[in-house]
């Protein structure tokens, strides 16, 4: 059976959050086992915990927010599907603002601290949960459904009919190898007619296209090309990704979703919650 992983030392990266525009700087250091996926919030006094659960969300618009007696930690999405891509189990993530560095808009710069710092094998098995029963979510013409499986896979079709990305579908089986060449890299975006409102609503102020795509009707904004055809249908996966791992552990299921966002994500991921078992546990041999 696997074992439960953190990383080998400290790393630390900075740079300008996304939305809140703090300049900051995040810290990944080795957990036990069995610690999970801590937030401390180093820029407040005693340094408060943030666990990474389903139980702490208490945002979904424009990403996702974590809070725990009343401290947030925001757009932790980015972060939390690295750690999932990359299989870490167990980590403290130290934090100097209440948002993460953006990067470049995607998870690569968390996956260059991981793989900078080194992946070490801890003592303790690693616990992976079982689908039990397909589960359904929808809203208007946005669904996630998810199915029994013997491996992690996520399939995503997203539909802008009236922009350049128009209709993309993109499915992959997510293991440490696809998710760094194939997911990691893609960046967010947003539509050229969304920015104005999203500037007054007081986020993306550390936006820009050094770190988003922008898609009009009838042209893509970027600093650089596209690095995938489809690389906003694969951002979709991403932070469908990051959102699920909230669940607190790997799962094995194929997720499906169509339009769904962060808000949707969250909604299906407290009902496959109570979908999943423990693989091996004595709950799935009665059933088998």
């Amino acid at each position: 059976m696997p074992f439960q992983k953190t990383i080998s030392k400290k790393v630390s990266y900075s740079g300008i959050a996304l939305h809140t525009g703090n300049k900051t700087r995040i810290t990944f250091l080795p957990a036990p086992p069995n610690t999970g996926i801590e937030f401390v919030r180093m820029d407040l006094p005693e340094r408060p915990v943030v666990k990474a659960r389903l139980s702490n969300v208490t945002g979904v618009t424009r990403g996702t927010t974590i809070e725990e007696k009343g401290v947030k930690v925001h757009t932790v999405e980015h972060v939390l599907a690295a750690l999932m891509g990359c299989g870490i189990d167990n980590l403290l993530i130290e934090m100097e603002a209440n948002e993460p560095p953006v990067g470049d808009g995607s998870s690569l710069a968390f996956v260059e601290m991981i793989r900078s710092s080194g992946i070490e094998e801890q003592a303790s098995l690693k616990t992976c949960l079982r689908l039990s029963r397909p589960v359904y979510y929808e809203e208007g013409d946005a669904s996630l459904v998810a199915i029994p499986s013997e491996s992690c896979r996520i399939s995503f079709t997203l539909s802008y009919k009236d922009s350049k990305i128009k209709d993309q579908f993109y499915t992959v089986e997510v293991n440490e190898e696809n998710f760094i060449s194939q997911i990691a890299p893609c960046r967010t975006f947003c539509f050229y007619h969304e920015v104005e409102y999203l500037m007054k609503q007081g986020l993306i102020k550390g936006g820009s296209l050094d770190n988003a795509v922008v898609v009009g009707k009838d042209a893509i904004f970027s600093k650089e090309s596209l690095r995938f055809p489809d690389e906003c249908v694969r951002h979709k996966v991403l932070d469908l990704m990051g959102d699920l791992y909230l669940l607190g552990k790997p799962f094995k299921a194929h997720v499906m979703a169509i339009k769904s966002g962060h808000a949707m994500n969250f909604e299906f991921a407290k009902r496959l919650a109570s979908a999943l078992v423990e693989e091996g546990s004595i709950h799935e041999f009665a059933r088998s």
